[in-house]
């Protein structure tokens, strides 16, 4: 026995003197070696009572075992708590009578208690993960810690107003005989300049006997540590950037000595706390901010999506409600592909594909169905996500509805084709107008009059026509601007009268065209030409299909006419250009009374 490695003892005769091996003394601690030879009493008295009925098992001659029996020693000359594993043995002298046991033992204590500590830890863990509110971690894991240590008082508080102030907002208490501390006081004055230097430093602060400790005595009144109904303490700090951020105490209204299970297990609650404060406040920061965002992006006019990083849509705003006419969750996972343009859908994934392979930024124009069936144009934009490690999380965009620009570019488009058709038409009549006058003009000075007039006569049939934006022109202002320069041969000269009619543009400049030629020569040769003479204008629309226009100039009371031995320049125009233009008749007949011209052409739908 005495040789072994394994701790090991006789207890024998009458008083059970202790002989024990080399291997049991760290067992006794301060008890050795003053424990060999004594009864076995005297070496354990405090836990004679917990072993006696083993003990009296073994010396009526049968073997015992205890596997992690809890035993309370005073080895070093305070208690504590330790857990044994062992057997007593029956030892027979040489009459066969039992006169002592013999004893292998274990000391488990270091593994009992990380058993334990291990449990605690998962059980703590497993409460702190289903709470959301940080005042409740904390509270939860302070009244947890309290009732596994026993402690009094337990709390967790926190460092504000640049680390000289103390605020706990809830703390545990599990005796009548201390008070809670929640509230706030100043650092210093709550531990005294030592104690608070040694937590700014990060190091866990041991007291078994606030009243003795050096470290307290003089600095904090033994009457102001009993007011707040603590003789012990056990206050283990958390830094942040490498600065007291918070703190986790234990009290107690009497002297403790704190085991080093206690420190080990303090220490692993006030780290957890804090980690499950940080994440807790961490996600309601982010819920809030989520909220933040739903509530904006719902209320924005554009569509906002979001993709995970394998490029399903996680988030749509209600803006797809409202453009779309379906739920916005039907936008989620693959879904926004039903309302995309077949036709376009292969091409815009592509442009995704190519986003999501590069990691980078993207632009992209899309047709897809409205909520009524209609074809609307969206811009979208997409920029990548990424977490604060920069991992890739997919993209955020917003999509646009363009149609209306789109529409306005094919407008312009439009117009300026149209332009470019109207200032070559324009460019050619006014080519063949200045050609025909110029060769039918019998001097220098009537060239320039007959070409100004026409001109003019040109000019304000575009003017009427830009006023309606070259939608088309009513005759009857048409009609009003090619006699109104004439006004002045008297009134009641000129009459026109006529329905409601709309020309197309080309239609309008041959007809003002062909008017200002008949007022011209009116002037020179027909009605206008004597004081007497009178010119009118009606038209009427037939009901026809397609409806057909007739308007009839005539000319009264001016010189007796003849029909012209040669036919001018604006006698073609009339009877030719005219006709070609509206794709109708018109004939001019020289009546000695008067020239009439009558119009008869159909009318486009």
């Amino acid at each position: 026995m005495a040789s072994s490695r394994f701790p090991m003892f006789v207890a024998w005769g009458p008083d059970l003197a202790f002989l024990y091996n080399e291997a049991y003394a760290p067992i006794l601690g301060a008890k050795h070696p003053g424990a060999m030879g004594r009864p076995f009493r005297e070496v354990w008295p405090e836990i004679w009572d917990d072993l006696w009925p083993l003990i009296d098992t073994a010396l009526q001659g049968r073997a015992t075992w205890s596997e992690d029996l809890p035993l309370v020693m005073h080895r070093n000359g305070y208690p504590e708590q330790t857990f044994y594993t062992f057997s007593y043995s029956p030892v027979r002298d040489d009459s066969g009578r039992v006169a002592g046991m013999f004893c292998a033992c274990t000391e488990t204590t270091n593994e009992v208690l990380a058993e334990r500590r291990a449990t605690f830890r998962l059980a703590l863990d497993d409460a702190l993960r289903v709470i959301t509110d940080p005042v409740a971690i904390t509270e939860a894991a302070a009244e947890a810690l309290g009732r596994e240590l026993r402690a009094a008082r337990v709390g967790y508080a926190e460092i504000v107003a640049g680390g000289e102030i103390v605020s706990v907002a809830r703390d545990w208490v599990g005796s009548p005989e201390v008070p809670s501390l929640a509230g706030e006081a100043r650092l210093r004055e709550a531990f005294g300049p030592t104690l608070t230097g040694e937590l700014r430093a990060g190091r866990t602060v041991v007291v078994e006997d606030c009243t003795s400790d050096p470290r307290c005595a003089g600095e904090i009144s033994a009457q102001s540590w009993a007011g707040t109904g603590c003789r012990s303490l056990l206050v283990v700090p958390l830094l942040r950037d490498g600065e007291l951020a918070a703190l986790l105490y234990l009290h107690e209204p009497a002297p403790r000595r704190w085991a080093q299970f206690d420190v080990q297990v303090a220490e692993d609650v006030a780290h957890r706390t804090w980690d499950a404060v940080v994440r807790a406040r961490a996600e309601t920061a982010l819920r809030e901010s989520e909220a933040r965002f739903r509530h904006m992006a719902d209320s924005a006019p554009a569509l906002i999506w979001m993709t995970d990083e394998r490029g399903r849509v996680i988030f749509a705003n209600l803006h797809f409600d409202h453009v779309f006419g379906r739920p916005n969750s039907d936008m989620h996972g693959q879904g926004w592909m039903d309302v995309v343009e077949p036709s376009r859908l292969e091409s815009f994934r592509a442009v995704m594909r190519e986003a999501f392979a590069s990691r980078g930024p993207f632009r992209a124009e899309v047709r897809v169905f409205d909520r009524d069936g209609k074809v609307r144009w969206l811009r979208c934009e997409g920029v990548p996500r990424r977490s604060d490690s920069q991992a890739f999380l997919g993209y955020t965009g917003c999509a646009v509805d363009i149609t209306d620009v789109k529409r306005a570019e094919e407008h312009q488009t439009l117009l300026i084709h149209e332009l470019n058709h109207r200032v070559k038409n324009t460019l050619a009549t006014v080519q063949s107008v200045a050609t025909q006058t110029l060769r039918n003009a019998a001097t220098a000075e009537a060239a320039r009059e007959a070409l100004e007039s026409r001109l003019i006569a040109l000019s304000k049939a575009h003017d009427v026509l830009t006023r309606e934006n070259w939608d088309g022109a009513n005759l009857q202002e048409i009609v009003a601007q090619a006699l109104e320069p004439y006004g002045e041969h008297g009134a009641g000269r000129l009459r026109y009268r006529g329905p409601e009619v709309r020309l197309q543009p080309r239609t309008a400049l041959a007809v003002a065209m062909a008017l200002q030629e008949l007022a011209t020569n009116a002037v020179k040769y027909g009605a206008l030409s004597g004081p007497e003479g009178e010119i009118g204008v009606e038209w009427s629309v037939s009901n026809a299909q397609p409806a057909r226009l007739r308007l009839s100039w005539v000319e009264r009371g001016g010189p007796e006419v003849r029909p012209p031995a040669r036919r001018g320049f604006g006698s073609r125009l009339i009877e030719r250009s005219l006709a070609q233009e509206l794709e109708g008749e018109v004939s001019m007949e020289f009546r000695p009374s008067g020239l009439v011209c009558t119009i008869d052409a159909p009318l486009p739908a």
